[in-house]
């Protein structure tokens, strides 16, 4: 079987959304005859953590490498970090970031290539694929490709200069980040994004990049965990019920929906009892506060952190899906897993969000209402709506052929295609041979045949 490094700092069994993508593509590359060997980091602690999914990597087979660490980790039951409020993590991570570069995990690059290095001589590997954040797999897997020469495929689920869990302080650091960006699209033979705008950036960034050279794989949701999910009880649910799922980080936060609440039981006092907002993940103390501020602690629940499928089995015993953006600094690039995984749940969402990816992805699917994500006043109108729809057992359906289009046995297959061809591709095409880049050879990426 055909052998693809996936390189990737985020692994189960840490409890964020970014596991996911390397996972799940990895279970479907090996129904693809692609056999996935995972190179990633042994995480020290998190806020959440999921055993679930690092199951089904065991249980799937998956060969996963990790790099040492202490011995004192989540692999050996180290105690969860509290969740902080939003504005110390925030503060807590810019400050690592100004030192270092492109982010807190620059250290675990020269742990990455020297495991690497190991992988490859002890069996063939014939791709590299690395996805970020943390960029700094990309970064590893370009020294990779730079030595062994293997067709490099790299993978953005978020936009390595715009993203808004980035911090560039100053332009030292963003000239440094562009030029480590620039070593790694030097030596990649494909790029993929997850969404367009992503790619935009790329492109306008550096003008030797062409359309061509940037390919769109989504985001993607696994149609198996929703079978598994539907095949169990499902919670109970004696209200209408709309639902949140994930954490609330940087520009994700419920503060609005808890405002729009107010409004909704201000306007409307008689649906008060009739709904309620199931948070599924972990609250801050702030946003507990901004519960109580608001007066709606009666309508919310929050069952915290749970597995995958449990958060699924959620999504599907709720009428509704509330997904959100904030506005802010990269807003539009911003199109997590969660939102793939909605679609699958097939459920009416409520999308607070501004223009942007996430906005044009929601488009196609039908069963949605858009507001602004600052306009609580707007978010109850649109609350208020979808009762009077659940009462009327009028409820909106989405798009079948748009929702199966994020399935993503289809968009590994897709991944998979271009393994193919980088490993087939006939050398008097002359795959870019991995050169280090420096600042005297910058200009026109190299094309094929050049």
């Amino acid at each position: 079987m055909k052998k693809v490094l996936i390189i990737t700092h985020d692994f189960p069994p840490l409890g964020k959304g970014s596991v996911l993508r390397p996972l799940k593509l990895a279970k479907y590359f090996l129904r693809n005859d692609w056999e996935p060997v995972v190179l990633t980091s042994t995480p020290k602690t998190y806020y959440f953590r999921d055993e679930s999914l690092l199951r089904e990597a065991d249980y799937l087979g998956i060969k996963i490498f990790r790099t040492k660490s202490s011995s004192n980790n989540l692999l050996t039951g180290r105690k969860l970090k509290d969740l902080p409020g939003e504005s110390n993590r925030i503060l807590k991570r810019n400050i690592v970031r100004y030192r270092k570069l492109p982010d807190e995990h620059n250290s675990w690059i020269a742990k990455a290539v020297k495991l690497g290095r190991e992988i490859i001589e002890s069996g063939k590997i014939e791709i590299l694929y690395a996805t970020g954040p943390s960029f700094t797999a990309m970064v590893a897997a370009g020294e990779l490709k730079a030595k062994y020469k293997i067709p490099l495929v790299v993978d953005y689920q978020d936009s390595w200069l715009h993203s808004s869990s980035g911090y560039i302080p100053r332009g030292y650091h963003r000239l440094r980040n562009m030029k480590m960006e620039q070593e790694v699209i030097r030596v990649s033979d494909e790029i993929i994004t997850t969404n367009r705008r992503i790619k935009e950036y790329l492109i306008e960034e550096y003008d030797y990049l062409k359309h061509e050279d940037i390919n769109i794989i989504n985001h993607g949701y696994d149609e198996e965990d929703i079978t598994l999910a539907r095949s169990l009880p499902l919670p109970e649910k004696p209200k209408m019920r709309f639902t949140s799922v994930g954490s609330f980080f940087d520009l994700i936060s419920p503060a609005c929906f808890f405002e729009a609440l107010r409004i909704t039981f201000e306007k409307r006092p008689d649906i008060r009892g009739k709904i309620e907002f199931c948070i599924v993940g972990g609250l801050s103390k702030e946003n507990l506060k901004l519960i109580q501020k608001n007066n709606v602690a009666d309508s919310i629940i929050n069952p915290g952190y749970v597995d995958h499928i449990e958060s699924i089995r959620y999504m599907l015993a709720s009428d509704v899906l509330w997904f959100m953006v904030g506005k802010g600094t990269g807003d539009e690039v911003v199109s997590p897993v969660r939102l793939a995984e909605y679609f699958g749940a097939r459920k009416p969402i409520l999308a607070s969000v501004p223009d942007g990816a996430a906005k044009q992805l929601l488009k196609g699917y039908e069963a949605v209402r858009i507001s602004e994500p600052d306009e609580p006043e707007e978010i109850a109108k649109l609350i208020i709506e979808y009762y009077g729809l659940w009462e009327k057992r009028m409820m909106p359906l989405p798009d079948e052929e748009t929702v199966r289009r994020f399935s993503v046995d289809k968009l590994a297959y897709q991944m998979v295609r271009y393994f193919e061809f980088l490993r087939d591709i006939p050398p008097e095409f002359g795959i870019r041979g991995g050169e280090k880049f420096t600042e005297d050879k910058f200009g026109k990426r190299p094309r094929p045949g050049e």
